[in-house]
């Protein structure tokens, strides 16, 4: 590709686009039955509240717009709630002004430099923050830091083995938009098995190209406004007058559990949930549910731990770091 077309944006600066708008507005949350996310947001308050709770100081690292840790308060001595995204971090101070919640604060922050003292926290959460992350390895080095002796980590994150099945397009699709002002935008996402990665492409294409041309004087394309296709981003770049693209790594149970366990935590566990909603669903009985979700979602954290998460859409881990244990390896390193 042209070097001087392409440009790669960082995770966090999605996310910073993002704010404000659809599931990161600046508005209280209403959870809906018949939206399949909100069951996936009511589970993970749950999972959180579980492993967390009776912590006297947490730390959420990629806390968005206020998720969870809004919800946590009143299980937790207290919450700080980081962010790259200043946006995001706006608006969960917007959420907690409106809150009656005094033991939380939020943040602008960088997981891999972290401000705070060696020890400052019993319990960290990572709510789909980790696979934002550009290096992980130092972001799990200064979580290290800044936990207490057997300080507790809980991550939550999609699972790409769930993903890789379920989604019909694996190897990439694309799909052209065309704007209010005739300005013609095409999005291509790629997805590769090893590693699990996800590149993720936005082109702006040349009206006056041959392409740009014929996507233009398509009467379906300008009536529709978008246009699905099976051009690859390499035969699209020739016509594009900018490009941008994010990479993010993707987990499955083992390489999740991998990447903790070799960069020194222990007592590391997985267990999956998202099931409830389908099965509601599958039943037709989902719609009905309003007043029963928190309890549906509390049971299906109960039942977590029994299901494979080979075979669930998200990933819920747990593990620990011991700072003496980790002392003593690097001593034995050092002595080899």
């Amino acid at each position: 590709m042209k070097n001087h077309l392409i440009h790669k944006v960082e995770q966090w600066e999605i996310y910073d686009r993002m704010s404000g708008h659809g599931i990161y507005a600046d508005s209280d949350k209403e959870f809906l039955p018949a939206e399949r996310y909100d069951w996936t947001l009511l589970t993970e308050i749950e999972l959180f509240k579980n492993a967390v709770r009776g912590c006297k100081r947490v730390l959420d690292i990629g806390c968005g717009t206020g998720h969870p840790s809004l919800h946590l308060t009143k299980d937790v001595g207290s919450i700080v709630g980081i962010d790259k995204s200043e946006r995001m971090i706006e608006i969960a101070k917007n959420k907690l002004s409106r809150s009656r919640a005094d033991n939380i604060s939020f943040e602008g922050g960088d997981a891999g430099n972290l401000r705070f003292h060696e020890g400052s926290f019993d319990a960290i959460i990572l709510c789909g923050s980790l696979a934002t992350f550009s290096d992980k390895e130092r972001a799990l080095r200064e979580i290290k830091r800044v936990l207490k002796t057997n300080g507790k980590v809980t991550c939550i994150e999609a699972n790409w083995l769930y993903r890789s099945t379920h989604e019909r397009h694996f190897q990439g699709e694309g799909n052209f938009v065309l704007t209010q002002k005739d300005s013609i935008r095409y999005r291509y996402v790629r997805r590769s098995i090893y590693p699990h990665k996800e590149t993720d492409y936005r082109c702006i294409i040349s009206p006056k190209s041959v392409l740009g041309k014929k996507l233009l004087s398509n009467s379906q394309f300008r009536k529709h406004k978008t246009l699905t296709t099976e051009m690859s981003i390499e035969e699209v770049e020739p016509f594009c007058d900018e490009i941008e693209y994010d990479e993010q790594e993707q987990f499955d149970p083992q390489t999740i559990a991998s990447l903790f366990a070799e960069n020194g935590f222990k007592d590391i566990y997985v267990s999956g949930y998202g099931i409830m909603y389908d099965l509601l669903n599958s039943a037709g009985l989902v719609g009905g549910m309003a007043s029963h979700m928190k309890e549906l979602c509390k049971a299906e954290t109960g039942i977590s731990r029994f299901l494979d998460p080979t075979k669930t859409e998200m990933l819920f881990l747990t593990c620990k770091f011991n700072s003496t244990i980790s002392n003593e390896k690097n001593q034995e390193f050092q002595e080899l």
